[in-house]
């Protein structure tokens, strides 16, 4: 029947042509993120908890600003409130709270635990820094994220601009379990031109996993600390 070959050709056809075709391409999104920050240390607290343990607690605010496609296109606003506490040379323990408005979308806010290791051998610096990371989203979204972030840095003797690179893993705890789903690469640099001073500059690329349509992102990062403690 030319019905039936028709069709049992169509079905046979059918692989060849979702071969064909081209699997969804990821977004490239270029943006622009600046901060400004403070650290400090609690001296109000000494009464209560010593001097020596408030020498090893560090306090601090950032205030940032995230563009969206364009530099220039405010996307995000937020601010970070912190404490870490040094356990010892290596070993750091801290939490963090951020509140985020969006300019396109709900505003977001998220809580964090850290524990951070560094050392140094010979002129590199090495570092690790897990995050356990609850955001306030409803069931079903991202709402339990697990970090891990990897860092080297090298001291190059008698110059300013030593370069540091770090790449940090994204796992979401879901209803599908597990999942990995993004990658965040930073290559950068710091500048102190005086004591207290510093000011940051990075290059940084994310890369979505475990979407349909991923999204490639670009980001120039821009930011300047005031060290309290140093000044």
């Amino acid at each position: 029947m030319p019905f039936l070959r028709s069709l049992l050709c169509a079905l046979f056809l059918v692989p060849f042509i979702i071969l064909a075709q081209e699997r969804e391409r990821p977004e490239l999104r270029q943006e622009l993120w600046m901060s400004v920050g403070v650290s400090g240390k609690p001296s109000f607290l000494k009464g209560m908890l010593g001097k020596s343990t408030v020498k090893r607690i560090k306090t601090y605010g950032e205030f940032g600003y995230r563009s969206a496609d364009s530099f220039f296109a405010g996307k995000q606003v937020y601010l970070d409130l912190g404490a870490k506490y040094d356990l010892s040379d290596h070993f750091t323990v801290g939490g963090e709270a951020r509140y985020a408005y969006r300019s396109e979308a709900d505003d977001r806010q998220r809580a964090c635990a850290l524990l951070q290791y560094q050392t140094e051998w010979e002129r590199f610096d090495f570092g690790y820094r897990f995050d356990y990371q609850h955001n306030f989203r409803p069931i079903g979204q991202e709402r339990e994220i697990f970090r891990n972030k990897f860092i080297a840095g090298y001291n190059i003797r008698k110059f300013k601009l030593d370069p540091q690179f770090s790449v940090e893993f994204f796992q979401w705890a879901g209803y599908q379990g597990l999942m990995y789903f993004g990658t965040r690469y930073k290559l950068g640099t710091e500048w102190s031109p005086s004591k207290g001073h510093t000011f940051g500059l990075g290059i940084m690329h994310d890369r979505e996993r475990a979407v349909y349509a991923p999204a490639y992102r670009f980001m120039l990062a821009v930011d300047y600390t005031l060290n309290l403690r140093k000044v």
